[in-house]
Formats: C-alpha cells, sequence, structure tokens
C-alpha cells in the first residue's frame, strides 16, 4: 500500500505540535527541509518532532552531502533513528538553495554517487578509506547497526538512473500528471525493477481553486525549476513554462508564492502540474498516481511565505478528508 508523507519547513516554535497533529492527523511520515539560508536547522527540528511522536517516519526531503559531510549525515541519522525507535528516513538529493546561497554549486554526478556511497557506508558501520585512513563511527554498536533507508530525490533522466542506482528508495520530483511520472517510474525500473519509487507532489484541498492555485503557487514553481532536467517529455508549452521559471528564479524566493518565478504559472500548468480541488477528486487523481506503482507519495503544500496556522489547517485537513479514501 503506498503510503502518504507530509513535507514541511523545520521551524522549532511549532514543529513539535505539527510532529504530534500530523501523526494524529494521519500521515504516515512527516519530512523537513534543509535549506540554511532559508530555514531553520533541520536537526534540531527532527530531534523535537522525534520526541514528539511515537509511530510515524521522521526525516528530511531533502538534504544534501556538501554542507552537511557524510559521516556528519550518518552520524546524525544514526542518532535520529535511536532517538525515535527506529523511525528515521534519510532524504537527499544533490543540493539547490543551500548550495547555492553560499556560493557552492551542486556536485556532479559521479561525485554525488560518491558522497551517497559514503554515508551508506557510514551507517552500515563500516569504515571509508581516505588514502589509508579508515574512517568510521566509532560509537555505532557493530551487532545492531541502524536501519536508515537512504531516499534519493531526482527529475532528470541522468539523475533518477543514479538515484535508482544508489538509493534504498527513490523520489520522484516531476509534478502530477500521470504520463510524466509513468516515465519516470519507467526510467528507474530500467535501472532497478525493484527499488521502491514514490513521487513529491504539490498539493491541498479546499473549495476555491483560485485560492488553491495562490497557495500552493510557491512550491510549485520549486517542482517546475527541478523540471528542468527533464524537458525532453513535456510539450513546447510546458517547456516555456519551465524555462521562464529556471530563467527569473530568485534563490531567496523560494518557495515565496510572491516571487518572480511563481508568477510565471500559468493557472491551467499548476492545475496539471498540481493536485488541487475538492478532497474527492484530490483522492481521485492520487489513486490513479499510486496505480502506477508509486510506495509512498510525499505531500507538499504551502510554501514559507504561507502563515504557519495555515500551513497547518491546509495540512492537517489533506490528511483527514482525503487520506481515508486512499487506505
Amino acid at each position: 500500500m503506498t503510503s502518504y508523507h507530509l513535507r514541511t519547513y523545520p521551524f522549532p516554535g511549532v514543529i513539535d505540535d505539527v510532529a504530534r497533529q500530523a501523526q494524529a492527523a494521519g500521515w504516515d511520515g512527516l519530512l523537513l527541509q534543509d535549506s540554511q539560508n532559508l530555514s531553520p536547522d533541520m536537526v534540531v527540528a527532527l530531534t523535537m518532532a522525534a520526541r514528539a511522536t511515537e509511530t510515524i517516519t521522521i526525516g528530511t526531503a531533502v538534504t544534501n552531502l556538501v554542507t552537511r559531510d557524510p559521516a556528519v549525515v550518518a552520524g546524525t541519522f544514526a542518532t535520529l533513528d535511536l532517538i525515535s525507535g527506529g523511525r528515521a528516513m534519510l532524504g537527499v538529493a544533490r543540493g539547490d538553495t543551500a548550495l547555492r546561497l553560499i556560493g557552492r554549486e551542486p556536485p556532479h554526478l559521479a561525485q554525488f554517487e560518491h558522497l551517497v556511497s559514503q554515508v551508506r557506508r557510514y551507517l552500515h558501520g563500516e569504515s571509508v578509506d581516505f588514502d589509508g585512513l579508515e574512517s568510521r563511527l566509532a560509537w555505532l554498536d557493530p551487532n545492531v547497526p541502524p536501519v536508515v533507508p537512504i531516499n534519493v530525490f531526482a527529475s532528470g533522466p541522468k539523475n533518477l538512473a543514479l538515484a535508482a542506482r544508489v538509493g534504498d528508495r527513490v523520489t520522484m520530483s516531476l509534478g502530477a500528471e500521470p504520463a510524466q511520472l509513468a516515465w519516470g517510474v519507467q526510467q528507474v525500473r530500467d535501472v532497478d525493477p525493484d527499488v521502491p519509487v514514490g513521487a513529491l507532489l504539490v498539493a491541498a484541498t479546499g473549495g476555491d481553486r483560485e485560492e488553491l492555485r495562490e497557495y500552493v503557487r510557491g512550491n510549485a514553481s520549486i517542482s517546475t525549476h527541478f523540471r528542468r532536467g527533464a524537458e525532453q517529455v513535456l510539450d513546447p508549452a510546458d517547456r516555456a513554462v519551465v524555462q521562464a521559471v529556471d530563467h527569473d528564479y530568485e534563490l531567496y524566493g523560494h518557495a515565496s508564492h510572491a516571487s518572480k518565478q511563481a508568477s510565471d504559472l500559468p493557472p491551467d500548468f499548476i492545475d496539471r502540474f498540481c493536485i488541487i480541488g475538492e478532497p474527492e477528486e484530490c483522492a481521485e487523481r492520487l489513486r490513479e498516481l499510486a496505480g502506477l506503482g508509486l510506495d509512498h507519495i510525499i505531500i507538499v503544500g504551502g510554501g514559507l511565505d504561507a502563515p504557519a496556522d495555515r500551513r497547518l489547517e491546509m495540512d492537517l485537513r489533506f490528511a483527514r478528508e482525503v487520506l481515508p479514501a486512499l487506505r
């Protein structure tokens, strides 16, 4: 059965309450952004979320392996796994704003694959060789290494293939149209027919479609931005939208509905690229996507500039009014 996870932001003043209510509302997991110039530290927030819950998965969507060294990431998530009683999940990608806002660039594919392999070795209690220096997490119990799944997020064909090679799970960021996600699933299956594959979707439910479009516009612009690596499967009109978003992208407007890039999204594009509408409509679209063989679906709604209480209200509404029809 497809699991449904909420992706939100690591604000320490509210995250413990968000985590408790997300668990009670029926979300299977709570995943947090990690972008140090745009939001508070995710490690502190994840610790608070783990302490506030008992059953849901706790993790990232996503962190990177440049601002946080593989040894640091492995140590963090091994610790989180202990604190949470085995509920940690590590979501990683090559990196975007967390790197670009400190003048860094994402690692190329071979570097990223190497970094993921280092994290895996650390988490399994193994050593990582640095020119003869055997580096390991000496505090781990070698008889009971943590079981922290590595969930690799990707969009373009090369990134999807890499994710299928190195990830315990793969999460596609390709929008919400069935044909696009079916294409992504096939890219993964061509490399590994068995690795669990899921999708990150921008979604919200309610009765006012125009209000919903504005609510999800900020995060829709992020997902559109990441489509620039998979433009070959888009029609000319959608390709032009992706190119406009990429051209206008303001790093400090990341996840903001008021950003220049968010204003590039036409209403019909948002309607197709996101899942918005009445609960029954959202459930029907999600049911169709789950039918593609998706192991998990990660839902993100309002952006960074949405009021925290509004985000929580909408996230809980989605869980209570949409998810029961999918169980």
